[in-house]
Formats: C-alpha cells, structure tokens, sequence
C-alpha cells in the first residue's frame, strides 16, 4: 500500500491504529526484515523511505521504493507466508509497528477498519498490475520517465532522492541503460542528474515519452 491508501482511511480509523503501534527509529541502510523470514507485526513507515529487494544467488531487484504512509509487504502477513523480499532503509526512516496479535485484536474492536482495509488493498494490487502492464515492451526512456513521473506524484515532490543503480535495479535495466536514458532525458532539458539524486524540471516533456 502506498500513502494514498491509508490516505483513503478516516482520520478516526488512522488515529486508531497509531494508539496500539510502536514506535522505531532506524538509519539509513538498516534491514529492517530478510527475505525469506516470517513477519510478526505489520509494519507502517511514518517517516523516512524503504525499498523492497529481491535477492538471488547472482541478481539484486528492488522491487518497489516505499514512502512515508505506506504499509511494508502486508500481503505476506494476509496470506501467512514469509516475506518474498527484504527491507531496506533508503533514509533515516521511523516505522510504526503492530503487533499480529494486536491486529486480531482490531480486528474484532474495529471490524470497519479492516473492511476498508482489505477495499484498499484490492486498489493497490490493481494500480500494481496496472503498472506492469504500462511497463511491458516499453523503451528504457519510455520506462525511466514513467517511473520518475510516478515517484514524484507519489512524494509530490521534483527532487527524487534515489540513485540510477536503485532505479536500474526497479526496472531490472543495466545500469549502463539507466545512465543513457538519463542523458537522453538530460539533454532535453526534462531533468537534471545530482548525486545521490535526480531533479525533475519539465514534466510536461517527460509525460512526452508516454505512450499516447
């Protein structure tokens, strides 16, 4: 879930689930779970930012790059299976933490929230399908400027504090092919490399590179 799901919860129904959390502060680089280990509290990012990797034996993927407001891998505590991919803190990042038991708890004290909840849920996993259907067969430029236009909606910001080798490894592009559509996009005046950070100066010309 991202900020814009809980951001469709009442305010009673958030101020809720903060009076039974806890909560963490960890640095930037912290594993906050591995892959492969079973969760045992959900998990909401309050401050800071996450990303999800997904490890073989020779690759690393991030998955997906989570904001403050988002829920970390909540479809493992539904389905009752280990997490599919470890978490990472991209900044100093301030967690709250809920309890599975807690959970159960809620659930009977305020079932409203967990019918809103799983609603929500169903939204999130079809703007995620929606996403890899708008990705497939797409250019590396067409690729890089849909997900900088999304990352900036979702922190409604036009500075993004993420590196080519994150966003190479969201798109499972080479880092070399990252680099080249950044300059393609640089040259055309759509955004402006940094370090450690890339900032987004026309998005009217990057939305150009979407297909119509």
């Amino acid at each position: 879930m991202t900020r814009k799901d809980f951001e469709g919860l009442p305010a009673d129904d958030l101020e809720a689930l903060r009076r039974f959390a806890t909560r963490s502060t960890y640095p930037r680089g912290t594993t906050i779970f591995r892959q492969g280990e079973r969760p045992r509290e959900l998990l909401i990012i309050e401050k800071g930012e996450l990303e999800l990797i997904y490890q073989t034996r020779s690759e690393r993927f991030v998955v997906q790059l989570l904001h403050a407001g988002s829920s970390v891998d909540h479809l493992a505590i539904l389905l009752g299976i280990p997490y599919p991919y470890s978490a990472v803190t991209l900044s100093e990042a301030t967690l709250l933490r809920l309890r599975l038991d807690t959970i159960r708890a809620l659930e009977e004290r305020f079932p409203e929230i967990a019918f809103r909840w799983l609603g929500l849920l169903a939204h999130a996993l079809d703007r995620a399908h929606q996403r890899l259907l708008e990705l497939a067969g797409k250019s590396a430029v067409e690729q890089v400027s849909r997900l900088l236009l999304h990352e900036s909606a979702e922190r409604d910001e036009p500075t993004l504090e993420v590196t080519q080798e994150e966003l190479a490894a969201t798109l499972a592009l080479s880092r070399q092919t990252v680099s080249r559509a950044f300059h393609d996009l640089a040259s055309e005046g759509a955004i402006k490399p940094e370090r450690r950070r890339v900032r987004l100066l026309d998005l009217e010309k990057l939305r150009e590179h979407l297909p119509r």
